[in-house]
């Protein structure tokens, strides 16, 4: 099954590779103003104060944009509202539900490519971070503490990635564009009702955390995101198998 499923997974890479590309400049772009984020927030915490910082945009990118990294967010089903009426990503299930595939197969398969994704997409994301960021940022973090960082951030986006593959093929195109207001929605509640209660931002506090506590938080993290991951996995074959393609 694995090996079918990682076919699967390569042939689906390939069909897409336009889409990564353009996929993987804008990731480079958001990288690059994380970047800048990153060390206004290391110097606000462990430095001095800064000309001008907002926690909620380095919140936003991190939070919001990580969990994105497990999708082809530049793809024309994203960037199309047609999407909402031709609804591709259903279509080629339907046609996958007719070869004699057996729908644990295909739901492993989406499971891969995402995380296939997520991983080519993060090498991209905070690899020009590092690049970008690295002669100022660790004077305020060491490199350690930045790799870390990663970690944890990796983890966070690998327990929520997998949410993209289960609205592309769980559901339809209307809620491919409808989920991100929802998604944005609880987001805003939660930074509004984290800022209240803790008074850091949430980027800040993994920072403050991971001095405190170090490589703790990046295996809490990925333990956190490994059962994330599979319990989106099985939350899209089950889907799979009912969901009527008629």
């Amino acid at each position: 099954m694995m090996q079918q499923a990682f076919w699967l997974a390569r042939k689906e890479l390939k069909y897409n590779w336009v889409g990564l590309l353009f996929t993987i400049l804008m990731t480079i772009f958001f990288a690059t103003l994380s970047a800048t984020l990153l060390e206004q927030a290391a110097r606000h915490l462990f430095g001095s104060d800064v000309t001008f910082y907002n926690k909620v945009l380095i919140d936003i990118m991190f939070v919001a944009m990580t969990p994105c990294l497990g999708a082809i967010f530049m793809s024309r089903p994203y960037l199309n509202f047609e999407t909402v009426k031709e609804d591709p990503f259903s279509k080629r299930m339907a046609f996958y539900r007719t070869l004699p595939i057996p729908v644990a197969t295909l739901g492993l398969s989406r499971t891969l490519f995402s995380l296939i994704t997520l991983g080519i997409l993060s090498i991209v994301f905070y690899g020009t971070i590092a690049i970008f960021a690295s002669f100022t940022l660790y004077q305020y973090i060491s490199p350690v503490e930045f790799i870390i960082f990663i970690f944890v951030w990796f983890g966070y986006a690998l327990a929520l990635s997998g949410i993209n593959p289960f609205i592309e093929y769980g559901t339809n195109g209307k809620m491919l564009h409808l989920s991100p207001l929802f998604i944005l929605a609880i987001f805003v509640i939660v930074l509004l009702s984290f800022y209240s209660y803790v008074g850091y931002g949430i980027v800040e506090w993994v920072l403050l955390l991971i001095r405190d506590y170090g490589w703790m938080i990046a295996f809490i993290s990925f333990l956190i995101g490994i059962s994330g991951c599979y319990l989106w996995s099985k939350l899209l074959t089950v889907r799979l198998k009912k969901r009527d393609y008629m």
